[in-house]
């Protein structure tokens, strides 16, 4: 017989990333630095890719706080931040080129 301890039953799972809420906000963040580098003027893309980046950032912790789990947010939200900052320069340096 398995016995269960109290500290057993506080660890967190192995799987904790919750990958499909990251691949979201990456997602989010694409099409985010898609559209800005379509619809805006050379002047104007800096401004509105700033824009881009705090409303993944704000999307990335509404989708990470409705997981409910402590264990390993602060470590989530930066991977996904982060993620969507090189996705969304990846996209204006290809725009630039193009």
């Amino acid at each position: 017989m398995t016995e269960t301890t109290p500290e057993a039953a506080e660890m967190p799972e192995a799987h904790s990333w919750h990958v499909p809420r990251l691949i979201a906000a990456w997602v989010a963040a694409a099409v985010m630095g898609v559209l800005v580098t379509l619809l805006t003027e050379a002047d104007d893309r800096f401004s509105w890719l700033v824009l881009a980046v705090g409303v993944s950032t704000l999307v990335t912790f509404a989708l990470q706080l409705g997981t409910a789990q402590r264990e390993g947010f602060i470590t989530r939200v930066s991977f996904s931040v982060a993620g969507s900052v090189v996705i969304i320069a990846i996209i204006d340096v290809i725009g630039l080129i193009v």
